[in-house]
């Protein structure tokens, strides 16, 4: 004979049925909690979380030191390169005032020179000097830090900067 269960087997099934429940429970709660832990170590690691990302978003350039003062610009030679000089000065991050002929109405055979005054010194040595190497510095007698740069024949032709693209940092949207 067979032994037959009198509830038909129903206490096994139910408690078959509540274990694979509780299994599909403990997994679920495991996918959730893994899931929460990557976004917030991926938020992390790429600044969209950080205290500080919103900090370095806000990036302001600053101005050249060379846009500080005045640049003027003479031609003192046959050749008249005074105007594309300027043009090129200021793509360089110049402040360029006066372009015209030189005021002392001077004819210079070398490559030029450099004009200052003693506030302006630094100004002509760092930052004019290397677009002309070997023109002649002069310390005039002005009260400013404006420098006047006089081309003479022999001046090279300075080429104008490269556009420059800004890109935002990472992590920051543009």
């Amino acid at each position: 004979m067979s032994y037959v269960r009198g509830d038909g087997g129903l206490a096994e099934a139910r408690r078959r049925k509540h274990r694979r429940s509780m299994i599909v429970i403990a997994v679920a709660v495991a996918m959730v909690l893994g899931a929460f832990l990557y976004a917030v170590t991926y938020m992390d690691r790429h600044g969209e979380a950080a205290p500080t990302a919103s900090s370095s978003c806000d990036v302001t350039p600053t101005p050249p030191p060379q846009s500080i003062f005045v640049l003027n610009v003479y031609n003192a030679s046959d050749r008249s390169q005074a105007k594309q000089t300027g043009i090129a000065m200021k793509s360089h991050g110049f402040n360029v005032g006066t372009v015209s002929n030189d005021p002392y109405k001077e004819r210079l055979k070398g490559i030029g020179q450099i004009r200052f005054g003693p506030n302006g010194k630094k100004n002509a040595t760092e930052f004019v000097k290397k677009y002309l190497p070997g023109a002649q510095l002069v310390e005039d007698g002005r009260t400013d830090d404006s420098v006047d740069v006089v081309l003479g024949d022999a001046a090279p032709a300075i080429q104008s900067a490269p556009p420059t693209t800004s890109t935002p940092p990472p992590g920051c949207s543009a």
